[in-house]
């Protein structure tokens, strides 16, 4: 028997060296996947960085064509006007020589003009033999005087008005002339300030598209990046995912052993439990035998008087008590509730707890919720901090009811492991969660 029990110890002992090496290898795998779990974070936060520089620079790209759009209607506009500017230049300056033409054509026709009036008057003062008084007196009658007399005044009009016309067209012509210099110099001015605004334009424009060509550089860079890091995060996540398998795979192995230790356990304690009923029958067989000899002795011996024995009777009773959880154990399982599933339903609330309290019954993990949260390498938020930066904040409180149930022997899933679900792992499915 004893030989039996020593056999037992060993695979016993065996058992637990394998589940040891076991859970260290399971361990090296979590840190790894703590790792992976944060360069995905890391790559996730430079993707979003670089997701809103892309998009800053785009707006800027945007602004900056709108610009250059604005900029070249304005160059066709100016433009058409300073054609618009030169072909009126050109045109006040043919109207400029017309009138010039025409004022030389006037002076010319009143000099013409004075000079025939000067023969007429020549003619008729000059030339005569006798005065205008004389030549009129002569006449043979009143009428033939008064001809002579309104004859002498018309040619006098007629040179007084073609005078005074030639001088009016002349004076007309030369105010016409000022007009159009006083105008060709306005539109110099203004072809000079368009060309200007022109050139200051066309410039502003050519810089704009510099900068352009530099942000679209800029846009295309932080696009190649932006692929490398989505690169890179694909084959984190997937990195992510054949390490979650790995550790799901090594999970299900050592839930396997646990039960076949926790079934040796189980056959040992039974035989145990055997063995002392073995021999607390034994003791008890012996025990009345000795009664009997006893007796057998006292009556052959004569004795007059009969001497009762009495016998204490103990009894070793098994109890199995639960101790009632303290105040600090709802609050550590309340916060890695949160920590865990704080955004699940409350069936998954109530999983989570569930494999919590399930370890805590196991002989192959620590016996108090505190080992079993604080255990290395197996909650990623105790490993993070965040668990710990939860439970100082009190958050716990939102998962309080779940973790009391569970205390109270509510348990949902008889599971020893859960990881997020990404389908890569067999298990029962709640929420984000699969359990196994």
């Amino acid at each position: 028997m004893n030989h039996k029990r020593k056999i037992c110890s060993l695979a016993f002992l065996l058992s637990v060296s394998v589940l040891c090496s076991s859970q260290a290898h399971a361990t090296a795998i979590q840190d790894q996947i703590d790792n992976t779990g944060k360069k995905i974070d890391e790559l996730e936060q430079a993707l979003d960085q670089q997701g809103q520089k892309i998009s800053a620079y785009e707006k800027e790209k945007q602004s900056m064509e709108s610009e250059i759009a604005s900029g070249q209607e304005k160059i066709g506009r100016l433009s058409a006007e300073l054609d618009d500017t030169k072909a009126a230049v050109i045109h006040t300056q043919d109207e400029i020589e017309k009138t010039q033409k025409a004022l030389r054509q006037s002076q010319a026709d009143s000099k013409e003009q004075y000079s025939q009036m000067k023969q007429r008057i020549r003619f008729l003062y000059e030339n005569s033999s006798m005065d205008m008084l004389t030549y009129i007196l002569e006449a043979g009658s009143m009428p033939e005087a008064l001809r002579r007399v309104n004859y002498f005044q018309a040619v006098m009009s007629y040179d007084r008005q073609k005078l005074d016309e030639f001088k009016a067209t002349t004076n007309k012509i030369k105010q016409a002339k000022k007009d159009l210099v006083t105008k060709k110099a306005e539109l110099e001015t203004l072809e000079d300030k368009q060309t200007q605004k022109l050139a200051e334009i066309d410039t502003a424009v050519s810089d704009l598209k510099n900068k352009l060509g530099s942000k679209i550089a800029q846009i295309q860079s932080s696009q190649e990046l932006q692929a490398r890091y989505e690169q890179d995060l694909q084959r984190q996540k997937q990195y992510e995912q054949e390490l979650e398998r790995q550790k799901a795979e090594e999970d299900r192995k050592r839930a396997e052993e646990i039960k076949k230790q926790e079934e040796e356990l189980k056959r040992e304690r039974e035989e145990e439990q055997r063995r002392k009923e073995l021999e607390a029958q034994q003791q008890k067989e012996r025990e009345e035998k000795a009664r009997q000899e006893q007796e057998r002795r006292q009556q052959s011996s004569g004795a007059a008087d009969s001497t009762k024995g009495s016998s204490g009777s103990s009894s070793n009773t098994d109890s199995a008590g639960s101790a009632a959880a303290s105040a600090g154990d709802l609050e550590l399982l309340s916060t890695i509730i949160y920590c865990e599933a704080g955004n699940q339903s409350y069936e998954g609330q109530l999983a989570v707890g569930s494999v919590i309290m399930n370890r805590v019954a196991s002989s192959s993990f620590p016996n108090s919720i505190s080992g079993v949260i604080y255990q290395s390498g197996q909650f990623s938020p105790v490993a993070s901090g965040r668990f710990a930066h939860a439970l100082a904040a009190g958050l716990g409180r939102h998962c309080v009811s779940a973790a009391q149930a569970v205390l109270n022997g509510n348990r949902n899933v008889d599971c020893l492991y859960f990881r997020i679900d990404h389908g890569v792992i067999d298990g029962l499915v709640i929420g984000d969660h699969v359990f196994y």
